[in-house]
């Protein structure tokens, strides 16, 4: 198979396998993508349990809104520390470690369920343990993919990755909803504990042993802490992927949460359309990712992100208003495709800006914006359902979102695809929403002439005609 995938053409789809010439990511890989489809189909199984125990209960949307807070507030309280961790221990024994404690709580949920005992409150302490596991593990597991690959391999990594965990999104779902309709929410629970044994096996498989990285000084945690954050902070491209990314991530938060009760209260399904909501939002990310091979080399990542978050908030405001099924899992299937068109891109920026140092403590950050905005935005929208009903809050969240990222659209930030930042000649407004879209003077044909003034301070100017990643843009 190495083999094979070493010969793949340059095509577009070439382009977005050729991480798997490297043998470790492919078991990696596999590993991960097994393990993500238990994940998946134990949060559906999560969400169900606390939606059909609680029908007639008049809180039903906060006690919902409240597992997802459940599943991500422990980013909010343990994603930094999670980074300093990262970048000072064996980051393979650190990965076993936790995926090994992860096991053991997803087996617990199972018992606890096959016991009849699988309350709301106990789905959402367990949830919440869980998801202390998950902050730890988010930056080691992604700090390791860097090493699995060359530095040119990377891109292509990280969006094998986006489709391995959206195929687990994808089937993860659906293999809940077949599971409780045939044995119930035990059996969902207790194939998520079967799946983590082919990823510890991978993992010891794969994994090269990686010793903690070498330090200067024994610095204290909260040094280390404080230097992440500085460095995230005071670089331009960091600072604004981490504020892009929480308010995106906090307004965002709904489209998910809400799901079950659009399914039954809305849409007058069960957890077959729930199932099948969740898998069209997984199937979109999929060819999100796919997309995003056919993105022409000189589109810079800090153009496609805030126009991908400014569609995706237009196409959930869609979601709000369908009343049809069929519709909204149409309108689903976009938004998965520009929720990854969203993240994606952020998150590969934000590997490449950080240095070997310091990248655990830069990818706590990242997550710690990623996923603590979205359990904040799980409180305010279950907050707001005591006030109006569902939809409503999509839209007013999602409104919000798209005044927002269009502000971010036409003030950008070179800096994320480490650009210096250039002087274009002044356009009409069409002209200014036509650079916004398409990112023409980056083309490699856009006239040099008429593209850039002399910079200040040091007369460089931009040479339409050579792509390079250090002058910069707007």
């Amino acid at each position: 198979m190495i083999d094979d995938l070493n010969s793949l053409p340059r095509s577009a789809i070439g382009r977005s396998l050729r991480a798997f010439r490297n043998r470790p990511l492919l078991i990696f890989w596999i590993g991960a993508g097994i393990s993500n489809i238990g994940n998946w189909t134990e949060n559906a199984a999560q969400s169900w349990a606390v939606t059909s125990q609680t029908i007639s209960n008049p809180h039903q949307g906060f006690l919902v809104e409240i597992l997802q807070f459940a599943d991500f507030c422990p980013v909010l309280l343990f994603a930094l520390i999670a980074g300093v961790i990262a970048d000072r221990v064996n980051r393979k024994a650190w990965l076993i470690t936790l995926q090994t404690l992860a096991w053991a709580l997803g087996a617990g949920l199972a018992i606890a369920a096959y016991l009849g005992r699988a309350t709301p409150t106990v789905v959402i302490v367990f949830t919440f343990l869980e998801g202390i596991i998950w902050a730890l593990n988010g930056p080691v597991f992604l700090s390791v993919v860097p090493s699995l690959v060359p530095r040119d391999d990377l891109g292509s990594a990280l969006a094998l990755n986006s489709i391995q965990f959206n195929m687990a999104r994808l089937c993860g779902p659906m293999l809940a909803a077949v599971l409780i309709g045939a044995v119930g929410i035990t059996g969902a629970f207790a194939f998520n504990a079967c799946t983590f044994l082919p990823l510890l096996i991978c993992l010891l498989v794969a994994i090269p042993n990686m010793p903690a990285p070498s330090r200067s000084s024994n610095a204290s945690v909260r040094h280390d802490i404080r230097e992440g954050l500085k460095f995230v902070w005071t670089s331009p491209g960091t600072r604004r992927l981490t504020i892009m990314s929480v308010i995106f991530m906090f307004l965002a938060a709904p489209l998910q949460g809400l799901l079950p009760v659009f399914a039954q209260s809305v849409l007058k399904g069960g957890p077959t359309l729930f199932g099948l909501m969740l898998s069209a939002i997984a199937l979109g990310s999929i060819l999100g990712a796919f997309l995003l091979s056919f993105i022409p080399s000189y589109y810079p990542r800090h153009h496609i992100i805030p126009l991908a978050m400014c569609i995706f908030a237009a196409i959930g405001l869609l979601f709000s208003l369908s009343t049809n099924p069929v519709l909204s899992l149409i309108i689903l299937v976009a938004s998965g495709a520009f929720w990854l068109l969203s993240l994606n891109p952020s998150n590969t920026a934000n590997q490449l800006l950080a240095t070997d140092a310091n990248r655990g403590r830069v990818l706590s950050i990242m997550l710690l914006a990623q996923q603590g905005g979205m359990p904040l935005g799980h409180l305010f929208a279950g907050f707001l359902t005591h006030f109006m009903s569902p939809a409503w809050v999509l839209r007013l969240m999602l409104g919000t979102m798209l005044v927002v990222m269009t502000v971010f659209l036409f003030i950008r930030e070179p800096a994320i695809d480490n650009m210096r930042r250039r002087h274009l000649a002044k356009r009409t407004l069409w002209g200014n929403i036509f650079e916004a879209f398409t990112a023409y003077s980056h083309h490699p044909d856009y006239p040099s002439e008429i593209a850039v003034t002399s910079l200040a301070g040091n007369g460089d100017t931009y040479d339409g005609h050579n792509q390079q990643r250090t002058p910069l843009d707007p």
